[in-house]
């Protein structure tokens, strides 16, 4: 853990830093005469740190992968729960036929 963020969550913040870098620099964009990827860089680095500290405090480990993996699957439920009920009419049936 460096700087309170997980091994396992670097790899989004150095791809939003990559990100940030890129954009400014591919376009060529200039703030004041000065590349804006140096304070893009800078504040998507504290930014993305700043997050995910954030989401870590008070949660269990891989929290953030498992809600976002919660979010893209489809929702199928396998069962029913044991709350749901659900007509049984061969319970009531009368089998007695004469």
């Amino acid at each position: 853990m460096r700087f309170g963020v997980t091994d396992s969550d670097w790899k989004f913040v150095i791809f939003i830093t990559l990100l940030s870098y890129s954009i400014p620099f591919f376009f060529n964009v200039k703030l004041l005469r000065f590349p804006l990827e140096i304070w893009t860089t800078v504040i998507a680095v504290v930014g993305s740190v700043a997050f995910f500290n954030f989401a870590r405090i008070g949660r269990r480990p891989f929290w953030l992968q498992h809600q976002d993996c919660r979010h893209h699957q489809a929702i199928t439920p396998s069962t029913r729960p044991p709350t749901d009920r659900r007509e049984r009419p061969w319970l009531l049936a009368d089998d007695r036929k004469k």
